[in-house]
């Protein structure tokens, strides 16, 4: 693969090595005749395993980092982390949809150096590090060139529930208008993860995304950052730096046209 770094190698390796247990299970799924109790039992032990390997693996060959997992936004001043995302679209993966990632980013100072985004039907790898582009295997992606929301495909997720301030449900209405007003097109497929790299790849054209969990977010900021485009909240923030909440992500030029129209009390209906 091209741009690998030494720290990127003993990431790809780990991931590597929990693909095969991943897809036997994934492969179980459907020849399970069980209560969907006995099938939530069986995802869990497919998590724990992945995230077991994992864990083991990355802490193995860097002993002095630490691991941050879901919303710590603790940290020690001038320490390297993990961050781990064992099953992005565990939904998908619960009912059999092919459509889920693995992520590992590393974090220094509240900051993320590198990540990687995993998806394993596909044998895709997605990777940045910071200064150096992002890149889907050997290959080096940009985001989409689009400059007007005509014709775009708008990417949806939403991981919990419609209880906040900023739920995508609360924004869906103008979603739905910048949509309909510019003959684009709204797809949810389920996994941030895969959309996060599917925006840097420029396979979709913008990504909203809502409530994600610190770990979830890490993967994601800096592939399309250096993808060449934005990922931040309703106020400009960096995702990653902000407290949750409703995520928009673009080119520089759809992203401020989005978060203008969003922030803008007037929008006709």
């Amino acid at each position: 693969m091209s741009n690998r770094s030494p720290l990127l190698n003993v990431i790809f390796q780990s991931l590597n090595k929990v693909t095969k247990n991943i897809l036997r299970d994934f492969g179980e799924i459907e020849n399970l005749q069980v209560s969907p109790n006995s099938l939530e039992q069986f995802v869990l032990k497919t998590e724990k395993k992945i995230s077991t390997s994992l864990l083991e693996d990355l802490t193995k060959s860097r002993p002095e980092w630490g691991i941050r997992l879901n919303n710590d936004h603790n940290y020690v001043k001038d320490k390297y982390y993990w961050i781990v995302d064992t099953l992005n679209g565990r939904f998908n993966f619960l009912h059999g949809l092919p459509h889920f990632a693995i992520s590992v980013a590393v974090e220094l100072n509240n900051e993320i150096l590198s990540s990687v985004i995993f998806d394993p039907i596909r044998d895709e790898f997605y990777f940045a590090e910071k200064g150096k582009g992002s890149f889907q295997n050997d290959r080096r992606i940009r985001v989409s060139n689009r400059k007007i929301l005509k014709s775009c495909v708008f990417s949806i997720c939403e991981e919990n529930t419609f209880d906040e301030e900023y739920s995508i449900l609360n924004s869906y209405e103008k979603i739905n208008v910048l949509s309909y007003q510019s003959s684009s097109v709204i797809r949810s497929f389920g996994s941030s993860a895969l959309s996060f790299a599917w925006l840097a790849s420029g396979k979709i054209d913008c990504l909203l995304v809502n409530k994600l969990k610190k770990n979830q977010i890490a993967c994601g900021e800096l592939i399309i950052k250096e993808a060449g485009g934005y990922l931040t909240n309703l106020k400009y923030i960096n995702a990653y730096g902000s407290q949750g909440g409703l995520l928009i992500g673009a080119n520089p030029i759809l992203h401020k046209e989005i978060l203008k129209k969003i922030n803008n009390k007037d929008l006709n209906y």
